[in-house]
């Protein structure tokens, strides 16, 4: 795969769960040894050039907008470094926009072979109405239906002026939608309480599915620790040295939805 993906490509070339208990809500900040496991495996390791968090400081504000800091325009919602998974084959995807002016967003996903190091583009969103909003976007998919055991890297890339693409802030992340194991279905068809189900899901290192419950789901005070822990590991996971600063701008930001 290249160096770095490009936006407008269409083909890129090659560049335990263990049993818990259910009402302990200290588990929604307990680290999981899974992850740190990923790390090390050479079969987990997503392609180069997916930091999630986009080059350059404020995007498309102009220099005198530019003053207070320089915080990343853009920073993907997912886990740094390694294959974010998902049990959900129509997942839910959120990112971080720090400009406060308004700009044209596209949104690119694609299929990723391991093995060949190619991408395919399987889904893509550029409408006149896909426009950013200061805070965290959600975004929810009703297709493509992705395919369990494939991985893919998602892409979010802010038009600052459509006839400079190379300027254009963009980040890159990667997934991989995982079978859902024996035991852990069991303990989620036990329950229908979605704090429950949160806990469940971070402990299976179950990144997207968790996300996606402390972002859309009602506020309440476990599930708000579970969003900001989230939220803090997404920020020490930055390559910035604006780790502290990012923290602040991601657990205070508003949330916005959006459905394509």
């Amino acid at each position: 795969m290249a160096q770095i993906l490009r936006p407008s490509q269409k083909y890129l070339s090659k560049s335990l769960f263990t049993s818990i208990d259910i009402g302990l809500s200290l588990l929604l900040l307990m680290p999981t040894t899974a992850l740190a496991d990923a790390k090390n495996n050479n079969s987990n390791d997503p392609p180069p050039q997916t930091t999630g968090t986009s080059g350059g400081s404020r995007g498309c504000e102009t220099q005198s907008e530019t003053s207070l800091s320089s915080i990343p325009a853009l920073i993907l919602l997912a886990p740094s470094q390694i294959y974010g998974e998902t049990l959900a084959t129509r997942p839910t995807f959120a990112w971080f926009i720090s400009n406060s002016a308004s700009s044209q967003m596209e949104f690119r996903l694609y299929e990723y072979d391991q093995a060949t190091k190619q991408s395919k583009l399987v889904k893509e969103i550029k409408d006149e109405n896909f426009k950013s909003s200061p805070g965290i976007m959600v975004l929810s998919l009703s297709s493509p239906e992705l395919l369990v055991g494939r991985r893919y890297l998602w892409q979010v890339e802010l038009v600052c002026d459509a006839n400079r693409p190379s300027g254009n802030p963009f980040a890159i992340a990667a997934m991989k939608v995982v079978p859902v194991q024996a035991n852990l279905n069991k303990l989620l068809s036990q329950t229908n309480n979605v704090l429950n189900k949160a806990i469940l899901y971070n402990q299976a290192n179950l990144w997207y599915n968790t996300l996606e419950i402390a972002l859309t789901s009602k506020d309440e005070p476990r599930l708000r620790e579970l969003k900001m822990s989230l939220l803090e590991q997404v920020a020490n996971g930055s390559e910035t040295g604006l780790k502290e600063q990012i923290k602040v701008e991601l657990t205070k930001s508003a949330i916005h939805q959006l459905q394509r």
